[in-house]
């Protein structure tokens, strides 16, 4: 057996010359008499790429061992950012009377108590302060002075603070989704783990039931009338092996991962099983604590294709 070695380039151009003196690819390359497609089975089992811890950490490249664990099965919901009920609040005048004097205007933050205008009342000529029932911003005003109040809402005040999911439940899902069940919220670059507080019909009749969970939303990231996406966890379920998801890769036609062992990476094919946003449970391939890649293994994958190539001409 003749074993011969191969230079490797990989990651941008801007790293060529700092990444074709670290990696290394190894392939055993069987002489002699034999079937060829043998003699290729045996050279791509014994292929891996070479790697120093220091080089693997300015590439981005991290493992961890494999280990049992617990798979969250998801249901995808979609929906909206609504106003919390409590923290909305529509003000009116107690007595009808005479706005005489306005303090808030629109776009304002109002502290629990602050007064927003002061109303003379019509039976007592006496004058009264219309207040924040809680801390909050201004939305809207209808209060100018010398204007009659008249019943009309004068002020809107919310506060954003604390918002709802609204998530669509279509009924071909309503069997799997229940109150108090975890939920992961995301828009944008943004994640909200909440639980589904209660489910309401919709209205209007319309096809589907709505389930509400609450978002804290102190950092100002879930802006009301937002499209939010919902992963609902319907079940779990304990597996022997599992893996993340950026650990798989697909290289000649088999579903691999990188096992570790001191500075090679060999792809090894698994069998894969059931899987959540996350993870993925292997069934056959690897062992509890061998180590796999789980970041960056697309490097290992890209490297191993382009030596291939070479090699076949």
């Amino acid at each position: 057996m003749k074993r011969s070695t191969l230079t490797i380039t990989i990651l941008s151009s801007c790293r060529v010359a700092l990444l074709a003196s670290a990696l290394l690819i190894s392939f055993a390359a069987i002489s002699g008499e034999g079937d060829h497609d043998d003699e290729k089975k045996d050279e791509h089992r014994n292929e891996f790429v070479t790697m120093t811890q220091e080089m693997a950490a300015q590439v981005g490249v991290t493992t961890q061992a494999v280990s049992a664990g617990t798979l969250n099965i998801t249901k995808t919901v979609y929906g909206n950012v609504v106003t919390d009920p409590a923290s909305l609040s529509h003000i009116r005048a107690r007595f009808d009377g005479v706005v005489t004097r306005v303090n808030a205007n629109l776009g304002d933050k109002v502290k629990k108590g602050a007064a927003l205008a002061v109303v003379e009342s019509n039976e007592s000529l006496k004058s009264y302060s219309l207040t924040a029932p809680f801390a909050g911003t201004v939305i809207a005003r209808h209060a100018n002075e010398g204007e009659l109040s008249n019943g009309q809402v004068l002020f809107s005040l919310a506060n954003y603070d604390s918002v709802w999911a609204q998530l669509k439940v279509f009924p071909n899902q309503l069997r799997s989704v229940a109150e108090q069940q975890a939920v992961q919220l995301t828009l944008a670059d943004s994640t909200f783990d909440t639980v589904i507080s209660h489910i309401l019909p919709s209205p209007d009749e319309q096809p589907y039931v709505l389930a509400y969970a609450n978002i804290d939303n102190t950092s100002g990231h879930w802006p009301v009338g937002a499209a939010v996406l919902g992963n609902i966890t319907i079940d779990t379920l304990d597996v022997s092996m599992l893996v993340p998801k950026t650990a798989i890769q697909e290289y000649e036609g088999n579903n691999v991962v990188f096992v570790k062992k001191g500075d090679e990476y060999h792809p090894k094919p698994v069998s894969l099983g059931k899987q959540d946003a996350d993870n993925i449970e292997v069934l056959s391939g690897i062992a509890v604590s061998d180590v796999v890649v789980v970041n960056n293994s697309f490097l290992f994958k890209a490297d191993l294709e382009k030596s291939e190539a070479g090699h076949d001409h």
